[in-house]
Order: C-alpha cells, then sequence, then structure tokens
C-alpha cells in the first residue's frame, strides 16, 4: 500500500515537472568570453604518452575580454549625394551602423564601400575634379561658404566709450564662435560702423565665392548686471526647409 502512494506521487511530481517545462521559453543565447589562465607555470609536464596532472590553480582563469558589450565599429560607406555634416558626394566616411543601415543605405544615399563601388566611384570622382577645377571651388569650400550664409555673428563692443568697427573685431568674433577666418578674406560694410545695430560682412572662401554673414552689435559692459538685457541670438540657423536624414521615408 505504502510503495503504491509513493508511485502514485512520484507520477504526480513527474506530470508537475513535464507541464512546468513545456511553459519555459528556451533561446539560444551567444555569449563569448575570452579568457586566460591567471596562473601560467602551475600546468605540470608529463612524459610522453601520459596526461599532466592538473592542480586546482590550473582551473583559474581571468577575464580578459567580454565581447557582447564590446561596441562594433562603424561601418565605411561611400555617400552618393552631398549630405550636410557628414561630407560630399562621392566620399567614403565612417558612420554608427544604426544610421548607416537604417537610414543610409536604404534610401540610397549611401552604399557600401566595397572594392566595385569604390570602383565607380573613382570613375565619378575624376569628373567631379574636372567640375571643380572649371568652377574654381572645391566641395569642401562650397560647403562652408553655405554653413557661413546661416551665421549669426555676435560682436561684442564697448557700451560707454567710442568705438569704430575693424577687421580685427571681427576676426576675434569669428574666433570666439569656433571659426578661424583670416582679415584678408573679411569685407567690412561700405558705411562704417560706429553704433550697435544689423549688418553683413563678406567673407570670402577660398579666393573665389564672398558670402554675407549677418552681424550683430553686443553692447558690452564691464559691469555684468548691465549685460543681462541683451539677448543673444544662437550662432549657427539651420534651413528648416532642407531634408533632414532622420525624416526620410524609409
Amino acid at each position: 500500500m505504502q510503495q503504491a502512494v509513493v508511485a502514485k506521487a512520484a507520477m504526480q511530481i513527474s506530470a508537475l515537472l513535464s507541464a512546468s517545462l513545456r511553459r519555459v521559453h528556451v533561446s539560444q543565447v551567444r555569449t563569448t568570453w575570452v579568457l586566460k589562465r591567471k596562473y601560467d607555470d602551475v600546468v605540470p609536464l608529463a612524459k610522453y604518452g601520459r596526461h599532466s596532472r592538473l592542480r586546482a590553480n590550473t582551473y583559474v582563469y581571468e577575464a580578459v575580454e567580454y565581447r557582447n558589450i564590446k561596441p562594433l565599429p562603424d561601418i565605411e560607406v561611400i555617400l552618393a549625394q552631398d549630405i550636410e555634416g557628414y561630407g560630399q558626394k562621392g566620399e567614403i566616411v565612417a558612420v554608427k551602423r544604426n544610421l548607416a543601415r537604417s537610414k543610409l543605405l536604404p534610401t540610397g544615399l549611401a552604399m557600401y564601400a566595397s572594392p566595385e563601388n569604390i570602383e565607380e566611384f573613382a570613375i565619378k570622382k575624376e569628373e567631379i575634379v574636372e567640375e571643380v577645377e572649371d568652377t574654381g571651388q572645391t566641395p569642401t569650400g562650397a560647403l562652408t561658404a553655405e554653413q557661413l550664409k546661416k551665421m549669426n555673428l555676435t560682436i561684442p563692443m564697448s557700451k560707454h566709450r567710442e568705438w569704430l568697427l575693424n577687421k580685427s573685431h571681427v576676426r576675434i568674433a569669428f574666433r570666439n564662435s569656433g571659426v578661424e577666418v583670416p582679415e584678408s578674406c573679411i569685407t567690412l560694410p561700405e558705411r562704417p560702423v560706429t553704433k550697435p545695430q544689423e549688418f553683413s560682412v563678406g567673407v570670402t572662401v577660398n579666393g573665389v565665392d564672398t558670402v554675407q554673414v549677418h552681424c550683430l552689435i553686443q553692447p558690452w559692459s564691464r559691469d555684468m548686471t548691465e549685460n543681462e538685457e541683451f539677448v543673444k541670438p544662437p550662432v549657427w540657423v539651420r534651413n528648416k526647409t532642407k531634408t533632414k536624414i532622420k525624416k526620410l521615408p524609409l
């Protein structure tokens, strides 16, 4: 009687275990650890045909690398169009994997930098160079000119003293905004600037194109409480009508 009760209980436990295992979702997980022995001199030598007697220290390892959390390198792609902030058409640039696979490659803005594609774009690059020689402006210079058109240059000048704007003031204001412009490339307005106002200065890029940069005089005082009234505009004004990569259809 007692044996029958034990057998029945065992069958019930087995049924419960099998039912619970069926509800468990089993999925393969790939994890790679790179290990090395902590003690290299603990593996004893053995005679030919015999196995070494391993010690406890032989099984002590140190983790060298966990490849699952190692960031993957960027992907090199060839730009099929001019993309602001990344490069010009035909250039090979390295971008994040998610950006390349979700935005650039599906929409045709770029392609993989394979040997075949590089050879194909090498021919097109020669055509671009010929076009640059005809116009006299480089692709980087054209991009610089477009960026300068979107710039708001704030020039601080004294609030209590008389002054006359010169090229040195404009050059220093450019440098404070993160742009290096030689004085020889700056063209001041025809009328002298002697008071706070809005105006434009010309900047010549590579001696070819001259773009107008919007400027604003900021009355500045050593007493910082007097400077709180001035609201400084953003340095860079983005063109909202231009297509952005993040808004392209997939």
